[in-house]
């Protein structure tokens, strides 16, 4: 009788089932499966993401931000313009020249003390300013533009400020040395005005280009400040104006 080869016989069964020890193969190549499923599906639904158009809401918030960020953006010869016209009494047009500006500064560097408070609650961004000398040479002219995060903001703050001509002056007049403005100091603001628009406020400080301060018994002259409004609105008009998204454009991702 011939010897017991249970080995052979192991072997020769094993390499009978020709299904034997492929289900570990099976269960990974359903798996790899699946995650390629996932990843077609995640790369669908991103290049779905990139393609979808913005709604009209993420539309007008990227245009009210990109209107409250000029402040920013704009060159400060951008923001204030080398002249400005304006009307006076007499129906003639004239120019006021730009004898200079700022260097950028917070908010509580631009206004009076009694104002710093209230720009702080309502998130005050920035404080510009620039001085401008009448036609005449004889009635400077600061004008300052004050950045909020957005119109309720501004709005918030505009409220509590006098409103029109004011003797209450609001805006730090800006002397500049070696200038038509060097003597424009603190006590020179004769009258003041206060706009708002969009997410800026526009406030002006007037007085006489000899520094002469204010004092009892001077004579109320208005016209002679009148024009401070109409630089305001020359400064404020094309900073505040609304701006459209535009997808075609480079300077829009959409």
């Amino acid at each position: 009788m011939p010897p017991d080869n249970h080995s052979d016989l192991s072997s020769e069964a094993a390499s009978a089932d020709p299904h034997r020890g492929r289900g570990p193969v099976v269960l990974l190549s359903l798996a790899a499966a699946a995650c390629l499923v996932v990843a077609v599906a995640a790369g669908a639904a991103a290049r779905t993401d990139l393609t979808r158009k913005p709604s009209p809401a993420q539309r007008a918030a990227a245009a009210a931000q990109a209107v409250a960020d000029r402040w920013r953006d704009w060159s400060a010869g951008h923001i204030f313009p080398a002249t400005l016209s304006y009307s006076t009494s007499l129906l003639t047009t004239e120019t006021a020249s730009r004898v200079g500006v700022a260097p950028w500064a917070t908010c509580s560097d631009a206004v009076e003390p009694d104002f710093v408070g209230l720009a702080a609650t309502d998130h005050c961004r920035a404080g510009l300013r620039a001085t401008y000398l009448d036609q005449m040479e004889g009635v400077l002219y600061t004008v300052g533009v004050l950045a909020f995060p957005n119109s309720r903001a501004a709005a918030a703050f505009a409220a509590r400020l006098p409103g029109g001509h004011t003797d209450r002056i609001s805006l730090r007049p800006l002397a500049l040395p070696d200038t038509a403005s060097s003597q424009f100091g603190p006590l020179a603001g004769q009258a003041a005005t206060a706009s708002h628009d969009g997410p800026f406020v526009v406030l002006t400080v007037a007085g006489y280009a000899d520094g002469q301060p204010v004092g009892a018994g001077q004579e109320s002259r208005p016209s002679v400040f009148a024009p401070a409004a109409q630089l305001a609105g020359e400064v404020i008009g094309p900073l505040s104006r609304p701006v459209t998204v535009n997808c075609a454009s480079r300077a829009w991702s959409c």
